[in-house]
C-alpha cells in the first residue's frame, strides 16, 4: 500500500509543480486573471487530494487482500466479494463527499471574507478543481488503459 501511495504522491507533486510553474507565468503575463492567493489554493488541493487518495487506498486494501476461501461455496464467496465491494464504494463516496464539501466550505468562506477577489478566486478554484479531478481520474484509470492497449 505504501508503494502505491508514494508513487501517486510523487506524480501528484510533479503535477502540482507544473501548475505552480503555470501560475508563475500567468502571474507575470496576465496578472488580472490570477488570484494572489492561488498558491494557497494549490497547496490545499495538493493536501486534500493526497489525503483522500491515501484514505481510498487504505480502504481498498481489503479488496486486494481478498483471497478465495475454499471452505465457502461459490454463492457465499460472491456474497463476500459483493460485501467488500459495497464497503469500498460506500467509503469512496463518503470520502469524495467530504472532500467536495471541504472545498465548497473553503470557497464560500473565501468569497465571504474577500468579496473583491471572490470572482477571480472562484474561477481559479474551478480551473484547479477540474485539473486535479482530471489528474485523479487519469491516474486511477491508468492501469485499465494500459491493459486495454495490450
Amino acid at each position: 500500500m505504501k508503494k502505491i501511495f508514494y508513487k501517486y504522491l510523487q506524480s501528484l507533486l510533479i503535477f502540482s509543480i507544473v501548475i505552480v510553474a503555470i501560475y508563475i507565468v500567468l502571474r507575470f503575463t496576465v496578472p488580472n486573471i490570477v488570484s494572489p492567493n492561488l498558491p494557497f489554493l494549490i497547496i490545499a488541493f495538493l493536501l486534500l487530494t493526497a489525503i483522500t487518495h491515501y484514505v481510498i487506498v487504505k480502504a481498498d486494501v481489503e479488496r486486494f487482500e481478498n483471497k478465495p476461501d475454499n471452505s465457502l461455496n461459490k454463492e457465499e464467496q460472491m456474497k463476500k466479494i459483493t460485501a467488500i465491494e459495497r464497503r469500498f464504494i460506500s467509503r469512496y463516496l463518503l470520502i469524495t463527499t467530504i472532500k467536495l464539501l471541504s472545498f465548497l466550505i473553503m470557497l464560500a468562506l473565501y468569497a465571504y471574507l474577500n468579496r473583491e477577489d471572490a470572482v477571480r478566486f472562484s474561477v481559479n478554484f474551478m480551473v484547479l478543481y477540474v485539473l486535479y479531478s482530471f489528474f485523479e481520474i487519469l491516474y486511477i484509470k491508468k492501469p485499465v488503459f494500459g491493459k486495454i492497449s495490450e
